[in-house]
């Protein structure tokens, strides 16, 4: 929390001037017109009082208030002078504070800015008038009336100028900002209050009688404000939380960004599994929950900090900040505030966040830039189970450079930049390779050959996913087709994402690329991970069945490291688990992981299914493998991904006699030579008989 010591230190500086001002002006002062007129100071001084002790709530951040006693203060200043004005204004706003319960040091600095703004008006008064009062038993004269709007135009200015500045250090925002944001309603109201001035000083010079009259469209003032200040409020704040809402907080964050000096950060919280709790408990304990959520941050972030809700469970935070780690550690503070459980009437409810950060100027320097870069990362911190998350380009599939690169993709996939490599998998008990993987690759023209990694999940937020699936689709078969054409008969796996396998047109898609290439069914094998199945189960399970029944193979790609029911194994129509790398790296002796692979290929068998394992590195796990009964493997040992050319030419290599017409062909169209490391891998068998 910021200190209170220059907003002190100012309103002490206003009192002393404002004594001071006393001082000077105290022979001046016309303290007689108090005995003379005591109805008429009487009435006005009541007309002062009132005005004080209805203040208006204005409900911003230091709970400001505005007071209709100008109108009376003002009309007894320019008719009884400065002495009487000041005794009615001063002895108001020290009953109305001390009523309030302020602290001595904003009573102090009340009475002192309003002798100040009495002084500033009788001063400017008296210089333009040539007198001291204004005599209003007979028609004011236009020197009179330039007096008395120049002597309103300086009790205003002062007066709105100590009480901004006071405020504006309270926020601890620069004078220039609040002045900016506030100027239209400071003087709105400030000149409201002036105009009604005159119409007192008219009711006085009529009847002293009906001045109290004049209190009639004070009140209806005081309504009117109120109420617009009500509506305000309820036009800027969320009905249930009380918290700042979207408009309000984009003028907070607007406010920051204004002072290009200044970093700040911008962060996105957002309760996990919050739909959950409105569908079990129902919406009136959500309802309490968002409520509880919100006084607890509230209280731990402190007065620098703004927060709000965006609506839901959504809530935004915006604060200046020195650097990452101080965005990080306030982003750590509030996820403590919501980490303990949550007393809601009779239930205990326990609440999680994700937050995601954006920082300014780092992250961008426009509301809607920093707010959708937060939102990026608060979806990478629920996608990686992280608590927060800091923005990262490379998560983002709306910034710039990844606009560019989707509308790359998109022009790649319907042209010819979209390839296919093939890493060979072999069978363990054979020593031959039945098939191979196809594996996609993006011939980028400036960027070279782009790896899965760096355009498949941006495919996949894009909805390019099924294009570029068709495409390998299409390709694989195509190249089966050449292979059969030259002897050899080899199969082709495809990995398929949830996108493209819940297309229910998808089935229909596969069998016309069948046809188109002229191969047949089972020289396919599509490959679905665990997270796939699970995401429409129902929707999979009914297409997988379709393609099962039109000949095509089916695989459950890196096997156990999904959430996934040993049952839907038996319920669907795979023919084949792929072991994890994970698993498989460390199959180390004894180790946990060599259990767990071995449990899966006898699960795999005792199921009827082939088990190949993935990321085999080590050409010695090769025979713990085929001990271990696994049927098939795939990985860098055999040989890594390759393109078409270069994997044809692998294949062929294995063959003991090449056709003639084959031997002279060139495979070398991409103009890779293979390195050593890409040689014939000898079948396991052949291994053990050379030992």
């Amino acid at each position: 929390m910021h200190s209170r010591s220059p907003v002190r230190q100012y309103c002490a500086t206003v009192f002393a001037a404002g004594c001071l001002s006393v001082v000077l002006l105290a022979g001046d002062a016309h303290f007689g017109f108090i005995e003379s007129s005591p109805l008429t100071f009487a009435i006005f001084s009541a007309g002062v009082l009132l005005g004080e002790l209805l203040p208006i709530k204005i409900p911003r951040r230091a709970n400001e208030e505005i007071t209709l006693s100008a109108s009376f203060a003002m009309a007894l200043l320019l008719i009884g002078g400065f002495g009487p004005a000041l005794i009615a204004q001063g002895l108001a706003s020290i009953v109305q504070d001390a009523t309030s319960g302020k602290p001595r040091w904003r009573v102090r600095f009340n009475v002192g800015q309003y002798a100040l703004s009495m002084a500033a008006a009788y001063v400017l008064i008296r210089l333009v008038s040539g007198t001291s009062v204004l005599d209003v038993s007979h028609p004011v004269v236009s020197r009179q009336l330039l007096a008395m709007m120049l002597g309103a135009a300086a009790f205003f200015l002062v007066n709105a100028g100590l009480v901004g500045t006071a405020v504006a250090l309270y926020q601890n925002v620069p004078v220039w900002r609040y002045f900016r944001t506030n100027l239209i309603f400071v003087v709105v109201t400030g000149g409201l209050m002036l105009l009604i001035s005159p119409i007192v000083l008219a009711a006085a010079a009529y009847s002293i009688a009906i001045v109290p009259l004049c209190l009639a469209p004070v009140v209806a003032m005081y309504y009117s404000i109120s109420q617009g200040a009500r509506s305000e409020h309820a036009a800027r704040h969320d009905s249930l939380t009380g918290l700042p809402n979207r408009a309000a907080f984009q003028d907070a964050v607007l406010s920051v960004l204004d002072d290009k000096s200044t970093p700040a950060c911008i962060l996105l919280m957002d309760l996990d599994r919050f739909k959950e709790i409105n569908d079990t408990l129902g919406h009136r304990y959500g309802d309490l929950l968002l409520v509880k959520v919100a006084q607890h941050v509230r209280a731990a972030i402190g007065e620098d900090v703004e927060i709000a809700r965006l609506g839901g469970d959504e809530f935004a935070i915006v604060g200046p900040t020195r650097g990452c780690e101080e965005a990080i550690e306030l982003a750590q503070l509030i996820l403590a505030s919501v980490s303990a459980p949550f007393e809601l009437e009779q239930m205990v409810v326990e609440a999680h966040a994700s937050i995601g950060i954006a920082l300014f100027p780092d992250h961008g320097c426009e509301f809607e830039t920093l707010v959708q870069k937060a939102d990026v990362a608060m979806y990478r911190a629920k996608e990686t189970r992280s608590d927060w998350a800091i923005y990262d380009e490379r998560h983002d599939h709306h910034s710039a450079a990844k606009r560019a690169l989707t509308a790359e993709l998109r022009t790649a996939v319907h042209g010819e930049e979209i390839v296919a490599w093939y890493q060979p998998e072999l069978d363990l008990h054979s020593g031959q390779v039945l098939s191979v993987e196809a594996l996609v690759r993006w011939e980028h023209p400036h960027a070279g050959i782009l790896p899965p990694s760096a355009f498949v999940r941006l495919a996949e937020q894009t909805n390019m996913i099924k294009p570029l699936t068709h495409r390998v689709i299409k390709l694989a078969l195509e190249q089966v087709a050449q292979w059969a054409a030259i002897g050899l008969d080899v199969a082709v796996a495809v990995n398929i994402s949830a996108q493209v396998l819940v297309d229910r047109s998808f089935t229909e898609h596969v069998a016309r690329a069948l046809q188109r290439a002229g191969v047949a069914p089972q020289r396919l094998k599509l490959e679905v991970t665990e997270t796939t199945l699970m995401s429409d189960h129902a929707t999979a399970r009914s297409v997988l069945h379709e393609l099962s029944a039109a000949g095509v193979e089916i695989a459950i790609d890196d096997f156990g490291t999904g959430y996934s029911s040993l049952a839907y194994l038996a319920d669907l129509p795979v023919s084949e688990v792929k072991i994890d790398r994970s698993f498989v790296s460390r199959m180390a002796a004894g180790s946990s992981a060599k259990i767990i692979v071995t449990s899966t290929i006898d699960l795999a068998h005792h199921l009827g299914l082939r088990a190949v394992a993935e990321g085999v590195e080590d050409t010695a796990l090769l025979p713990v493998l085929e001990a271990a009964g696994c049927d098939a493997a795939q990985g860098y040992c055999i040989s890594r991904p390759l393109a078409s050319g270069d994997i044809t030419r692998w294949l062929l290599s294995r063959k003991k006699v090449l056709p003639p017409v084959i031997a002279q062909q060139d495979f070398r169209a991409s103009g890779v030579v293979l390195p050593s490391d890409h040689g014939i891998i000898t079948p396991v068998r052949a291994i053990e008989q050379a030992a």
